[in-house]
């Protein structure tokens, strides 16, 4: 047998066990997802449904958000403590009564009460989830295990952007209600199916560890894409109802946005040990500025295209920040790197809606615009970052050779 055919042949196998060893958890994610589009209609549920102001939409949105921080957190715990199954279960059954409460709210202040106990049940599985990928998969095939997640979780969202559409004109309400039935179906598929992992033996020492600069560092890069991505799930349906199309359609779109990252799943398992993460990245980000761009048009053929282009960009980008964090962590410190990493997504949680509900007030081309400019930011700023690695590796080699 060749090289290159051995090489090919252990691909494959580390392909299909990274397939194998995930399939439960994902299995659990998509059941879990088929209700999933009920985030980004919390706040019309506020608006449309109960008539709230945007200058009241924004603050509950962002206190939302701040809820998520020690969600995450707690997460992170249990899953040292307790175990992945466990803290997975505990999560989901979380949401479920959370969801059920916005659901069933008929007062602005009962929804507002709905978001508190969302944000504080959202990340619970957060640090479960990513710590079992980071632990069991290996180092070269982690983007893609992380992207087999997001690829999972996608196909259902096809699914579940046509759910949503077929929901929506019943009310917005609908939306939580079928969320909460599947947080529980998906409780029920983790006590089932998945295998535990054995939570490591010295978790605060576990903790001092991940919090190192660069992770630090690496988390604050992250905390400004999930901002955009925030601002994304929490204000695209709104956005749309405001460029004058349906509620529905909403869910159509975001229907769309799951297929395309499908589609870029299968090129993210190809490229990531061909291409630099980096250049990911910049892939990544141009193709997320473009999508916006063109949801600024507000038009249906814009609005169409940048669904695409948004879903795409998300299986480039997300797969591939956390394959870098988890790259960071020791053996055993893997639920507590993926915890601190993860936080980015509570800030930004906070952030998105405290920026996103001012611009969208003044209209949604210049929502899009503002993120579309701040995505080609970073495109630019990682496509530096990576050239300027190769003229210090281009020195070192220099001096090498000199000596």
């Amino acid at each position: 047998m060749s090289l290159d055919n051995e090489r090919t042949t252990v691909t494959s196998r580390s392909r299909g066990g990274t397939t194998r060893m995930l399939l439960p958890l994902v299995v659990a994610r998509v059941v879990n997802r088929l209700g999933g589009f009920s985030m980004g209609f919390l706040g019309a549920r506020l608006s449309v449904d109960l008539g709230a102001p945007m200058s009241l939409v924004g603050p509950v949105l962002a206190i939302f958000g701040l809820c998520t921080i020690p969600s995450r957190v707690l997460g992170g715990v249990l899953a040292h403590r307790i175990g992945s199954r466990r803290t997975l279960v505990v999560g989901l059954l979380a949401c479920a009564l959370a969801q059920a409460v916005v659901a069933l709210a008929g007062s602005v202040a009962t929804v507002v009460l709905g978001a508190v106990l969302l944000g504080l049940a959202q990340e619970i599985i957060e640090p479960a989830t990513q710590g079992f990928v980071a632990e069991q998969v290996p180092a070269e095939r982690r983007a893609s295990g992380f992207a087999l997640l997001s690829a999972a979780m996608s196909v259902a969202g096809v699914l579940a952007g046509a759910v949503a559409g077929l929901v929506a004109p019943f009310g917005v309400a609908w939306l939580f209600g079928v969320d909460a039935i599947t947080s529980l179906a998906a409780a029920a598929v983790v006590a089932v199916l998945l295998v535990d992992v054995r939570p490591p033996r010295e978790p605060g020492r576990s903790w001092r560890r991940s919090l190192s600069p660069r992770l630090l560092a690496w988390t604050g890069v992250g905390t400004v894409y999930g901002t955009l991505v925030m601002v994304v799930v929490l204000f695209f349906p709104l956005a749309v109802v405001r460029a004058g199309h349906p509620t529905a359609y909403a869910g159509w779109l975001l229907a769309v946005v799951a297929g395309f990252a499908v589609l870029a799943q299968r090129a993210v398992a190809h490229l990531e040990t061909r291409v630099r993460p980096a250049l990911l990245l910049v892939a990544g980000y141009v193709v997320l500025a473009g999508g916006l761009a063109l949801w600024a048009t507000g038009t249906v053929t814009g609005l169409l295209v940048g669904a695409a282009l948004e879903g795409a960009s998300g299986s480039l980008l997300l797969g591939t920040q956390q394959a870098v964090a988890a790259g960071m962590a020791r053996p055993g410190d893997e639920a507590a790197v993926m915890t601190t990493y993860g936080l980015s997504w509570g800030v930004a949680a906070v952030l998105a809606p405290l920026v996103g509900a001012p611009l969208l007030e003044r209209g949604p081309q210049l929502l899009w615009g503002a993120a579309a400019a701040l995505a080609g930011l970073l495109a630019a700023g990682h496509l530096a970052a990576h050239l300027a690695g190769r003229v210090r590796g281009g020195r070192g080699q220099v001096r090498a050779v000199a000596q």
